[in-house]
């Protein structure tokens, strides 16, 4: 793992990597900040919003909107599916003027935070399932937002926790990817913002807090065929509508292509729309292959080009490969080593010219009833208790003190985020929303991916995820949903049969998760 000092000996040294740094992201505080330095170096935008400074990467698009006693700052990118905006000016205004602020809000797709600021007060609100991260905390009577929990740790000199340092030297850490539990960074004084929950900042008290305001209400589940026919033509159409506006956002926009359910559902939503985008996939290890020729074979099937990367297997095939993955790490906030495969991807990516934005599939799993299909089950606990979120969070048989650690911080996320004031929403596919996507997905685009260029995902749309959770489970586990929504928009792709598991996901795997799942839960200790 990398450490401030390691890296800013990199950066001192080589502009690219300030480049790298931090990548496409913000700071908003009121503290005075010297864009001179590290992390910075002359090179960030910066303006005085409203009393307050924001920083932003070169890279980072930022919109501000004053009205009245008001001021509203959009950053990163928004677009509307339901009344077809897709300029942050325009919708911003929209916003401000709207009788039902969060009715509108909820209507959004994009990678972005909304910042509003009022005499004394700041309301901080995020995407759909925090795909641009944001991490908030008051330190020494001084308060920060971030895309990057590591950035306020740089700026204010802050030390891991100890739990997180004993965490991540932990045998097992890396299992299930490198992110933290509950709503933590690694820093004591510092959080994840929660997708479906607002942060409130008052100035004179000098003091945070959280609320949801998404789900406010039971949902009606869908019944009928009719009801069930008629929401699935909409969720194609809401994503079709969202891929027209990707194309007028971008001037060359990508679709990374595999063999996945999620990424068919998404190339079948571009029908009418195939000669706006590009489309590609890589080869990066052998588990790629199968998903980079399946992608081809898709691509073949509706008349699209279609590029596959072949990117080295070997570190000596890239220079500077060892300062790339520290900064990476770093940006990641130190909490464990980057596989190999991923700091090449980046490198490779790293300022191409073949296209100005990624469009992804992430996100769209959360309507797939992920733990019921990973576990083999057709039930899951009305609400998840601390113990059964640490048993879905890491694999901790050998660590009982760590375990236990761990069910605390559960215990006081689900107290911090009312996770039992979901109303009739099924608890496990918000644990994925709120806590897994949120926590390890948003980490991992901000961080990670969106190093090498934007990223922009089409199911990042509260309303969108909404209707897939309506549907009926026992559909959901099939995922007839996603069948049904490629059948309706592009039956070509339906037709090929095609459909790529992950290579980890195996029998074998399910039956020894869904086992440790059960004995951990139960265990008294």
């Amino acid at each position: 793992m990398s450490s401030m000092k390691e890296v800013k000996k990199i950066t001192d040294a080589s502009p690219f990597f300030c480049d790298v740094l931090f990548a496409r992201g913000y700071l908003f505080t009121d503290a005075d900040i010297d864009a001179e330095a590290f992390p910075f170096y002359g090179a960030w935008q910066r303006e005085t919003v409203a009393g307050y400074c924001l920083l932003a990467h070169p890279k980072t698009n930022y919109y501000v909107l004053r009205a009245g006693e008001e001021t509203f700052i959009l950053i990163g990118h928004a677009y509307n599916p339901f009344d077809g905006l897709w300029k942050e000016t325009e919708i911003l205004r929209k916003y401000a003027e709207s009788p039902d602020r969060i009715g509108y809000f909820n209507q959004w797709t994009g990678l972005f935070t909304l910042i509003v600021v009022e005499k004394d007060s700041v309301e901080v609100w995020g995407d759909c399932a925090g795909m641009q991260a944001a991490y908030y905390g008051v330190v020494t009577g001084k308060f920060f937002v971030s895309s990057h929990a590591q950035l306020i740790g740089d700026i204010c000199r802050l030390e891991q926790s100890q739990f997180v340092q004993h965490l991540t030297h932990y045998r097992f850490w890396k299992m299930y990817g490198i992110f933290l539990p509950g709503d933590i960074s690694q820093f004591d004084n510092v959080f994840r913002l929660v997708p479906n929950h607002s942060l409130a900042f008052s100035l004179q008290k000098k003091q945070c807090s959280i609320s949801r305001f998404y789900p406010s209400e039971n949902l009606q589940m869908v019944g009928t065929k009719q009801e069930y026919d008629g929401i699935i033509r909409e969720i194609g159409r809401i994503l079709h509508k969202n891929m027209e506006l990707i194309s007028k956002k971008w001037h060359s926009p990508a679709i990374s292509m595999t063999g996945g359910m999620d990424s068919k559902t998404t190339v079948a939503c571009a029908n009418g729309l195939y000669d706006r985008f590009k489309y590609y996939s890589y080869i990066s290890m052998y588990g790629d292959k199968p998903d980079a020729e399946a992608a081809k074979a898709i691509a073949d099937a509706i008349g699209v080009t279609h590029t596959t990367y072949s990117i080295s297997e070997s570190d000596d095939d890239f220079s500077d490969i060892d300062s790339m993955r520290a900064v990476m790490e770093h940006n990641l906030g130190d909490i464990g080593s980057v596989n190999s495969n991923d700091v090449r991807k980046r490198l490779f990516f790293l300022n191409t010219q073949e296209f100005d934005v990624e469009v992804k599939s992430w996100v769209s799993e959360i309507g797939r009833a992920n733990y019921y299909k990973k576990f083999g089950v057709k039930k899951m606990p009305y609400r998840l208790s601390p113990r059964q979120m640490t048993s879905m969070y890491k694999f901790f048989t050998y660590n009982r003190r760590t375990a236990r650690k761990t069910d605390c911080i559960f215990r006081q996320y689900i107290e911090k985020t009312h996770s039992n004031d979901i109303f009739n929403l099924d608890s496990s596919d918000m644990y994925l929303w709120e806590f897994r996507y949120g926590g390890w997905g948003g980490l991992t685009i901000t961080s990670e991916h969106r190093v090498s260029y934007d990223i922009t995902i089409p199911f990042n749309n509260r309303l969108l995820m909404e209707m897939f959770l309506r549907l009926p489970l026992e559909k959901r586990i099939e995922d007839a949903p996603h069948y049904d929504v490629i059948r309706t928009m592009n039956a070509k792709i339906d037709q090929l049969g095609i459909t790529v598991t992950n290579y980890n996901e195996t029998k074998k795997r399910m039956y020894c998760e869904k086992a440790y799942y059960f004995v951990h839960s139960a265990l008294p200790i």
